[in-house]
């Protein structure tokens, strides 16, 4: 069962902040070099500084742990004096309609995966969690939040919340016209029942896996170290943004593949493919035309596009999801992945502006996913590709950080 309580959060100062907008940021795992130079740029208190601080090697990291220590010093951040839970929502415009996400965030404790109880739905890259072992070791906190999905049919955890908000703490839009709502509670009966309400339910994590899994690593460090297994640490939780399955505005966009290097030509690919799979040509290279089986293969070779589907569907639904299909046959038995040299893109048209260009000699787009397809995988303890999903929009870092001590 799940375990979720309060936290005493550690918050940007209101009274040092004047725009909350220009010290918010993405994940860490979204922003690239240029856009990492912008965050600095734009404010000298950016929680960029922390959750991807500059410098050399491991310098990175004792630039983090000295700035977090430097903000706590001169009351830039500010320690809760109680345990507390934190609404944040987020209203926004998706293909023509308007939506908000609800959702919460708070403490859940770290348990191992063979429990069943946080379920893991993607593959990890070791250097990722190397990184942010280091970064979480050095600070000491949970710098940014596991995004996490639950089951509540009827959504009494979000009207519980809904009855117990009124005026937010941070209320920003970003420069995605996302509007980010921040609120928090503080009363220990309402967060009681927050808490019962989701003990049966099993979490799906949505994003964040690197972050989840260096939470194990890190309580396994700290309990290695101080020979205490209680599970009443602070390190046994970690910081974990909670959002219903069901709800308004679970939007789960597909991340694409470019693929620099196929091994042969595309003809000679397609003619390989035609064994196993209906082959056809389209004019659309658009997510919204594929079935949930489908993707679409182009090349710098030719202006075709070709849609992509198994001829023969496998025993389980979630077999024939494109990118179980892509990875599981495609990559396995006609593209080598270790030496295709793949991009992963969420964006379709800079899948095209890539395999055009010629720097790529091919890409598939791949069609959108649901939590009940994610679900249906991990239940059966599956993990499906690295970057097969992108939770649209990303929940930002700099609302609040969660220490460890």
């Amino acid at each position: 069962m799940a375990t979720i309580k309060g936290f005493n959060g550690i918050r940007y100062n209101p009274q040092k902040i004047n725009d909350y907008e220009s010290i918010v940021a993405p994940p860490y795992d979204v922003i690239n070099g240029e856009e990492q130079n912008k965050l600095y740029d734009k404010d000298p208190n950016n929680v960029i500084r922390l959750i991807l601080a500059k410098g050399e090697g491991e310098e990175r990291y004792s630039n983090a742990s000295n700035t977090f220590k430097e903000w706590l010093e001169n009351s830039v951040l500010i320690n809760e004096d109680e345990p507390a839970i934190y609404p944040y929502y987020q209203e926004f415009e998706f293909e023509g309609s308007n939506y908000t996400r609800k959702g919460f965030i708070a403490a859940v404790k770290v348990v191992d995966f063979d429990e069943n109880v946080i379920l893991p739905h993607e593959q990890t890259f070791r250097k990722h969690k190397e990184d942010r072992l280091k970064l979480t070791t050095a600070c000491n906190a949970n710098l940014s939040q596991v995004f996490s999905v639950y089951s509540d049919d009827g959504g009494a955890v979000e009207e519980l919340i809904d009855n117990n908000i009124s005026e937010p703490i941070i209320d920003v839009t970003t420069d995605d016209g996302v509007k980010n709502t921040f609120w928090k509670i503080t009363d220990q009966d309402v967060i009681d029942q927050i808490s019962a309400g989701l003990t049966k339910n099993n979490l799906l994590i949505a994003d964040g896996h690197h972050r989840y899994e260096t939470a194990l690593n890190y309580r396994n460090q700290q309990r290695e170290k101080f020979g205490e297994d209680s599970g009443a640490k602070p390190y046994d939780y970690v910081m974990m943004y909670l959002s219903r399955g069901g709800g308004d505005g679970l939007i789960i966009n597909p991340t694409h593949r470019a693929v620099k290097n196929l091994g042969i030509n595309s003809e000679e690919l397609l003619s390989r493919l035609d064994e196993l799979f209906d082959i056809e040509e389209t004019s659309s290279l658009e997510v919204n035309d594929l079935e949930f089986n489908e993707m679409v293969f182009i090349s710098s070779e030719s202006d075709k596009k070709y849609k992509i589907r198994l001829k023969n569907k496998l025993d389980k639904n979630y077999e024939n999801l494109a990118v179980m299909i892509l990875h599981n046959i495609i990559f396995k038995n006609y593209i080598d992945e270790e030496d295709a040299g793949i991009l992963y893109t969420k964006f379709d048209s800079e899948l095209s502006s890539l395999v055009n260009s010629g720097e790529y000699q091919g890409g598939f787009l791949l069609p959108k996913l649901n939590a009940d397809d994610i679900f249906e995988v991990v239940l059966d303890n599956v993990k499906m590709p690295h970057k097969s999903t992108y939770f649209y929009p990303k929940i930002l870092s700099g609302l609040v950080f969660n220490p460890l001590w």
